[in-house]
């Protein structure tokens, strides 16, 4: 059984983070058992509800179709390097379909700059994504601050948040 602090807010983007709100800290208990695994994940809908992706995907290669935008603005509660890991901005996930539906799923992805990746040139469309969690990077995660002054936490939490974080490795465009 593992406890995870999560920042509890009115939009809540990813784990740690927010977008015009003020957070509050709360702990939250997780198990995750096989029957909380959809293996593979049919849709980013199914992808970003998982308790713990890690637990039910390791860091195999998995891929899903979705709508990518740019992620816009995002202010993060909590400041993890690499950035490209901790603080993910690279773009956005939303199922096809469902991009101006009001609290629609989402889910925030990372790129490595050093992979070669881009996605720049996608934005605005309808693609195919394969990544993974649990990049190898996560193990280098560390916290450089917090808002609000608030006291860092176990060094143990930026490298969970790290291996949290889905990692892009292709995209390819669907056909319109």
């Amino acid at each position: 059984m593992r406890r995870y602090s999560v920042i509890v807010a009115a939009v809540v983007l990813a784990m740690g983070c927010t977008a015009e709100a003020s957070p509050t800290s709360s702990s939250v208990t997780v198990e995750p058992t096989p029957a909380d695994c959809v293996n593979p994940p049919p849709d980013i809908a199914t992808l970003s509800d998982q308790a713990d992706p890690v637990a039910c995907y390791g860091s195999a290669p998995l891929t899903v179709d979705g709508y990518l935008t740019g992620s816009g603005v995002v202010e993060w509660m909590v400041t993890i390097e690499p950035a490209w890991l901790g603080n993910p901005t690279a773009g956005s996930l939303q199922l096809v379909g469902e991009t101006r539906k009001v609290g629609a799923p989402f889910l925030l992805v990372a790129v490595d700059p050093a992979s070669g990746v881009s996605l720049d040139e996608q934005f605005d469309s309808n693609v195919r994504i394969t990544g993974h969690y649990d990049d190898p990077a996560s193990q280098t995660c560390v916290e450089t601050g917090r808002a609000f002054g608030e006291t860092p936490g176990p060094a143990n939490d930026a490298i969970d948040l790290c291996r949290r974080t889905f990692v892009v490795t292709d995209v390819v465009p669907l056909e319109p």
